[in-house]
């Protein structure tokens, strides 16, 4: 090659002089934008052409307790004798819509277990979504009284016993 002469390359000409340091634009590169400001135009449509989804209020009366709720609760409380004592109890019940309820527990009295302890009950159920119900048992007695929170949409609860001397609460799942 002679002194004249010069070859084109990608950051000018061989001979020194520099005809632009600025990337070429090429079609891969046009196509791609095209395409990211395509895919950002139909997201967009797509979201104002989704109606909103709508969500239900939950109506807090004796219906929201309607089914079958599974449950837990633990903790203390003080027997007859003032001796304190540790509780825990698993089980069930369904409630019936109209404020009655029956169910089976498994209790754990300071180590004594009685099964499948059946009761029955009734139950109110605020505006709030807070209620209460009151459980009786031929197996280990009663009246129990216990206040609760529906939560979750009217699949949970939170539940704490409302009788004194007690310490005891847990949670429930609507089965």
């Amino acid at each position: 090659m002679n002194q004249n002469e010069s070859y084109n390359t990608p950051g000018g000409f061989l001979d020194g002089s520099v005809y632009s340091t600025r990337p070429r634009r090429t079609r891969a590169a046009w196509f791609l934008l095209a395409a990211v400001v395509g895919a950002a135009g139909f997201w967009a449509w797509r979201q104002l052409a989704t109606p909103p989804r709508v969500v239900h209020a939950l109506t807090c009366d004796v219906t929201a307790l309607t089914g079958t709720f599974g449950y837990t609760v633990s903790g203390f409380f003080f027997d007859n004798s003032g001796n304190l004592q540790v509780y825990s109890s698993a089980g069930s019940f369904v409630g019936d819509g109209q404020g009655n309820l029956s169910g089976a527990e498994t209790d754990a009295f300071s180590g004594s277990v009685v099964r499948a302890a059946a009761y029955s009950g009734t139950y109110s159920v605020n505006p709030n979504c807070t209620g209460s119900f009151t459980t009786n048992s031929t197996a280990v007695g009663g009246p129990y009284i216990y206040d609760f929170v529906i939560t979750d949409g009217g699949n949970g609860l939170q539940i704490v016993e409302a009788d004194s001397g007690t310490n005891i609460a847990g949670t429930g799942r609507k089965q």
